[in-house]
């Protein structure tokens, strides 16, 4: 059982208290002996290296799971390209370095979006023997390719110093606490908020950007906390292991779950004008399955329900967060 692995375990979680963190913290802290969750608020910026340095050396964890990233929905990175880039190029070799050198941390979890796969491949499936394989996709490279430069950073760490680092590559999460704003959201919470306001307000239409045809593998956020405890448990390699479901569903069909799950009536409208991003990013999940002996657990339609019911309840909080 993974519990065990941590159990009376120091574990920091750099970005603990954002959407994927929060949900590791909760599934955390009935077997963990401390949880240390850095905040903004306490004057911590990983993009200054002595605040890691210092935050290490304070806390000693014994386990990072690093969750702290600059990232949003395609939209998101439009005219500030170069800033979410070199925060995430700051952030996460900042604390991959400072880790390695306070000493005493046994293993370092860097959690890895599945946008830093090659965004112009030739197979259906992104597999973890063709990571190395090709640029990232143009629509999302800065902030696919710095997440993409601490895994090369990790081995680095490990060729050099020993350190001991896992890349957890995860396909696009979603559920309850997600993000929902239209802007720096990804699609799928989005598209709750979306079809959520156009029920209530009798919104005739709603517009979706692109033509509807990209696949993409949606994994329920407590499918891939639990994914990426059960690798810190068990993985010791330093080359990437994805953590997804292994199914795709295209922007249009994922578009139409979500309607019907809403109770809308009204039109979707596909905007054309407005880019698709990579047309397939559908994770292979058979190294997950051997190593992991796992898989996620949660149909796409249960979670959609449960993030809308979240989202319904929550819904003052939901968009103020956002």
């Amino acid at each position: 059982m993974w519990q065990s692995y941590f159990k009376d375990k120091r574990v920091s979680i750099p970005g603990g208290a954002g959407f994927v963190g929060s949900h590791l913290a909760e599934m955390l802290r009935p077997v963990a002996a401390e949880i240390s969750i850095p905040r903004v608020e306490d004057s911590i910026d990983f993009r200054r290296y002595e605040d890691c340095a210092s935050y290490f050396a304070k806390i000693k964890p014994d386990i990072v799971i690093n969750c702290a990233a600059d990232q949003g929905g395609i939209g998101y990175y439009k005219g500030r390209q170069a800033d979410v880039f070199l925060n995430n190029i700051e952030m996460n070799l900042y604390l991959l370095k400072a880790a390695q050198a306070a000493g005493g941390v046994k293993k370092f979890v860097n959690v890895v979006p599945n946008c830093s796969y090659p965004g112009y491949a030739h197979t259906d499936v992104l597999e973890e023997e063709h990571y190395w394989d090709g640029e990232v996709h143009d629509s999302i490279f800065s902030y696919g390719l710095p997440r993409k430069v601490s895994v090369a950073f990790g081995k680095a760490l490990h060729q050099q110093f020993g350190f001991p680092s896992i890349h957890v590559v995860a396909a696009n999460m979603y559920g309850p606490g997600d993000r929902f704003d239209s802007q720096n959201s990804k699609s799928l919470a989005a598209f709750i908020r979306k079809f959520y306001e156009a029920k209530r307000d009798g919104t005739p239409a709603v517009h979706v950007w692109g033509t509807g045809k990209p696949l993409r593998d949606w994994l329920y956020v407590k499918d891939g906390a639990e994914g990426i405890l059960r690798a810190a448990a068990v993985y010791d390699d330093i080359a990437p292991i994805n953590v997804a479901t292994g199914v795709g569903i295209s922007v249009a069909d994922l578009a139409l779950k979500i309607k019907n799950a809403a109770g809308y009536q009204g039109e979707i409208i596909f905007d054309t004008e407005k880019p698709d991003g990579a047309m397939i990013k559908i994770s292979g999940i058979e190294k997950m399955k051997k190593i992991l002996g796992w898989v996620p657990a949660t149909p796409l339609e249960t979670g959609i329900r449960e993030t809308l019911a979240w989202f319904g309840a929550n819904y003052e909080k939901a968009v103020k967060a956002s």
